[in-house]
């Protein structure tokens, strides 16, 4: 009987074990992923991790510390976009008086852009019959975010910030198969104030502080550069004049006026759909379609037109109750003045998935893993994609935010952010595919 007893008591005693192991494997495993990885060691981590729907956290990691938040900073922007904007963007306000048609550009970022094939609002233009006038002066603000890099003026991810945007407000440049260069907008006499060739340079350079050019030597035939241009009334005007003139529609020039108070009366043009714009932000990571849609949400909203009115109007009224104050200063990402901790990631991460409250449209307007935008090469091994994402990029830190899904079939969201690392990114983004991917495979 004694021996019965023995062995009965041990029996349970197992099984009470097994079932301890059980109740906090989840939570140790995850804990190990981050806590035992010799490459998280190096630099700031920030993780947290929480099944879709549930306020409980699965596991966090300097979940309130404030970490440099790159790219990730325009799931702030697409949200506010979300909250702000109806099905589609607003392109301009306008009147008609007797022949004229006059327009206040909202900041529409699609208005003949190259990756945007219709272009319904220019065509309303086009198409008016009318004299044409663009009034001027309705953007109140500088023509970078605070805290950019200059030096990155040359570089495609640092376009100009105005009210009136225009093929991007830059120029893409590409060479035939005999190494002869080529513009887009091919409209290089109104944009290309002089031009110098030398053997010093690799790309096209412009300068500071004009769009005067230094161009290579020589170039490749599949050379393709995207060069930011300086922008003014002047160049707007005559961009949007031959634009126009060339489709035979319209026989006079475009007239800019100086600002005047948009009357009450004026209607609205609206032209790309919301979300072809938000797939394009934020699957490319567009910055300049990032700054630009903070202007738009302004303009729809009858605010002034500038960065920080809409972002203080945002913080207000959508962030108030974020678990950690922001520190929130442009839409894109680029200055590295914008601050959020991953657990302010993991609410606006929350907050998007229940404004949307359609799975299969979020995770289409998001990169996919192994399929598409910015996370196309990464997390290849599976067929089917189990990360929605985005990610954030600057030199020293790496962030990917968004919605994994286990192969359980539970979904989650999460936030792991790294700043601060002197390792090769592709150390960190290989880590960072090592521990999600271990959680998609366990859970």
């Amino acid at each position: 009987m004694k021996f019965f007893f023995l062995i009965t008591l041990s029996f349970f005693l197992l099984t009470a074990c097994t079932v301890q192991k059980a109740v906090v494997k989840p939570y140790q495993n995850i804990a190990d992923l981050i806590e035992n990885s010799p490459i998280n060691n190096n630099h700031h981590v920030g993780f947290v991790i929480k099944e879709m729907g549930s306020d409980k956290m699965m596991y966090e990691k300097n979940a309130n510390l404030y970490f440099c938040a790159a790219s990730n900073t325009k799931l702030f922007t697409f949200y506010t976009a979300l909250n702000m904007l109806g099905d589609s963007i607003p392109s301009f306000e306008y009147i008609v008086r007797k022949d004229s048609l006059i327009l206040w550009p909202m900041g529409d970022p699609s208005f003949l852009h190259p990756d945007f094939k219709t272009q319904k609002s220019f065509n309303f233009i086009k198409d008016s019959g009318k004299d044409i006038y663009l009034v001027s002066g309705r953007y109140q603000g500088e023509k970078y975010g605070k805290g950019w890099s200059w030096d990155d003026y040359n570089d495609y991810y640092q376009t100009e910030i105005n009210d009136m945007p225009i093929y991007g407000n830059s120029v893409n440049i590409s060479a035939n198969k005999f190494g002869e260069l080529q513009y887009s907008p091919n409209l290089p006499g109104l944009y290309l104030n002089e031009i110098v060739t030398s053997n010093k340079v690799k790309n096209v350079k412009r300068n500071l502080n004009n769009n005067n050019w230094v161009l290579p030597s020589s170039v490749s035939p599949n050379y393709r550069q995207n060069l930011p241009l300086i922008l003014n009334r002047n160049l707007i005007e005559n961009l949007l004049s031959d634009t126009l003139l060339a489709t035979g529609s319209v026989i006079k020039p475009i007239t800019t006026l100086n600002w005047r108070k948009l009357p009450k009366s004026a209607n609205v043009i609206y032209s790309t759909p919301s979300d072809s714009l938000y797939k394009h932000l934020l699957q490319t990571s567009d910055n300049f379609m990032a700054e630009e849609l903070l202007l738009n949400c302004a303009a729809a909203n009858k605010m002034v037109m500038n960065t920080d009115s809409i972002i203080n109007k945002a913080t207000e009224t959508l962030f108030n109750d974020m678990p950690d104050k922001i520190q929130w200063v442009d839409g894109s990402g680029l200055s590295r003045l914008n601050l959020f901790s991953p657990k302010d990631m993991v609410l606006v991460l929350q907050k998007i998935k229940d404004k949307i409250n359609n799975d299969e449209r979020l995770f289409d307007l998001l990169p996919a893993g192994g399929k598409s935008g910015t996370l196309k090469n990464m997390f290849q091994e599976s067929g089917s994609s189990y990360v929605y994402a985005k990610s954030g990029s600057l030199t020293n830190n790496y962030n990917l935010s968004g919605y994994l899904i286990g192969k359980s079939g539970k979904k989650y969201i999460f936030s792991f952010m790294n700043n601060g690392f002197v390792a090769p990114s592709k150390d960190i983004k290989n880590e960072v595919e090592r521990v999600l991917k271990s959680i998609h495979d366990n859970y």
